[in-house]
């Protein structure tokens, strides 16, 4: 797919003419918002208001109760929780474990849970979709700073923004910065390809009856179309 991809107008060429990843397609695929204020990431260094803490650790902080270490610290896969502008969802997901499994001492998020407890996971639930789903780099597992300014909003805030033209710009990016010859990786919400090839291009999609394996009464029946 990446080699049938052409920059200059940001179609597939195909022999049998072009055709593209359409922002229609990514809100059925995915159930994002179209409508809504344009995603603008914001880059600039937080300030530094606490002596002991880094202007990003202290946002850090803010947004998800949990401090990361600049040094000294890793996350599962040896790298440090913060580096460069970016913090491992691998080591928020897993400090968030540690919180809330009683496996490791922790208290398990309830009903009866603080609202803070439950703005905190939510927060962190959305960060790690963006990060590791929606806007992955290449390593899958760093996500920018940059991401906290806008999960630190309002829920209504983060409502209006048009999340899904968000997601087809930066694929088409990713798309045309894995199109040159140099090029051996690529980013971005790549299963967006995958199940738009399957669905276009029907000779290399997964032979899948719907009706036997996807019945009236299955949970997922009436999800985004990609969890189906």
């Amino acid at each position: 797919m990446v080699e049938r991809w052409r920059k200059e107008t940001h179609y597939f060429n195909f022999r049998e003419g072009e055709c593209t990843i359409t922002l229609k397609y990514i809100a059925i695929l995915t159930d994002l918002p179209i409508d809504g204020d344009v995603v603008c990431v914001d880059s600039t260094a937080p300030p530094k208001v606490v002596a002991n803490m880094s202007g990003w650790q202290h946002f850090i902080w803010t947004v998800t109760g949990l401090c990361p270490l600049e040094k000294g610290d890793h996350d599962a896969d040896g790298n440090p929780p913060l580096s460069k502008g970016q913090v491992s969802i691998t080591w928020l997901t897993a400090e968030i474990r540690r919180k809330h499994n009683p496996q490791f001492g922790g208290i398990p998020l309830t009903e009866e849970s603080s609202e803070r407890d439950k703005d905190i996971y939510a927060r962190i639930y959305i960060l790690g979709m963006i990060g590791g789903v929606f806007f992955p780099k290449k390593s899958n597992n760093l996500i920018s700073n940059s991401w906290l300014k806008i999960i630190l909003g309002s829920w209504d805030d983060m409502g209006n923004l048009s999340w899904a033209s968000a997601c087809l710009a930066q694929l088409y990016r990713s798309l045309c910065n894995a199109s040159a010859r140099a090029m051996k990786e690529i980013d971005g919400a790549i299963f967006i390809v995958q199940f738009w090839a399957w669905e276009h291009l029907p000779w290399i999609a997964p032979k899948v009856d719907p009706d036997k394996e996807w019945g009236p009464d299955h949970p997922l029946r009436h999800e985004a179309y990609d969890c189906r």
